[in-house]
């Protein structure tokens, strides 16, 4: 099976549920649904491609379970991969335990990085871990270390580790580049919006899985009001970060 129809049949494994609130916030989704479960999802980046909302796409969200919404995780447009990317970490959450992220990033110290989009939240942690990082985002090339997008292929060759978000999902670059990330030291996937599928993310080279999971006692109502007021889930105080292993 590849990776979309291993997905589709971990979701149709687990109890299905309406949706009682769907959330797409400026930096990620967050979706509630009727049996208490929630997850918190990825919005692609507006500065990349405009967020259009067609009215077929928002007629299909409207009312669809999580079963429905995850199935969309194999759409292009970024209203439908936003809801399906939230409905995907509700269905197929990831077990309590991961490592905090400072222990665990601490192993590409000194190496090469290659950073496919720019996180401006994210990055300033990434140079605190000591790593040599490049970043390959058309937005930013007037930074320092930042390239041309186009690039990033040439950049994965000259690392030892690569970092991607589901934006590497949705455009397919992951599900090609597979030979490439077998090479490397590791692969970083960050979320949020990842459901718990580690084999199927080994399969394509990946070796770590960046995850937000809420605190002991979160409360789900601020974190559906962070997302909701347009905040970053790397900013989120009920959020806390985690690493697994694929």
């Amino acid at each position: 099976m590849n990776f979309f129809e291993e997905l589709a049949a971990a979701v149709a494994g687990t109890e299905d549920a309406g949706v009682k609130r769907l959330v797409l916030g400026w930096h990620a989704s967050f979706v509630l649904a009727e049996n208490g479960r929630w997850g918190v999802g990825f919005v692609p980046d507006s500065m990349k491609e405009a967020h259009t909302a067609r009215a077929v796409h928002t007629g299909a969200l409207i009312g669809a379970p999580l079963s429905r919404l995850a199935g969309l995780y194999v759409s292009p447009f970024p209203q439908e991969f936003a809801a399906a990317t939230a409905a995907c970490a509700a269905l197929l959450p990831f077990q309590d335990g991961g490592l905090p992220m400072d222990l665990v990033m601490t192993c590409a110290r000194g190496d090469r990085v290659a950073v496919l989009g720019y996180e401006h939240d994210l990055l300033p942690f990434m140079r605190d871990w000591g790593w040599r990082v490049a970043v390959f985002d058309d937005r930013v090339v007037n930074r320092p270390d930042c390239f041309p997008q186009d690039d990033f292929s040439r950049g994965v060759q000259e690392a030892e580790w690569v970092w991607l978000s589901p934006e590497a999902i949705r455009d397919r670059w992951l599900l090609s580049t597979q030979d490439a990330l077998l090479q490397k030291k590791g692969c970083f996937l960050q979320g949020p919006g990842l459901p718990s599928l580690s084999h199927g993310f080994a399969k394509l080279g990946v070796t770590h899985l960046v995850v937000p999971a809420g605190m002991t006692g979160a409360d789900v109502a601020s974190i559906e009001a962070h997302v909701a007021a347009g905040g970053s889930p790397w900013l989120c105080g009920e959020l806390v970060w985690r690493v697994h292993a694929a």
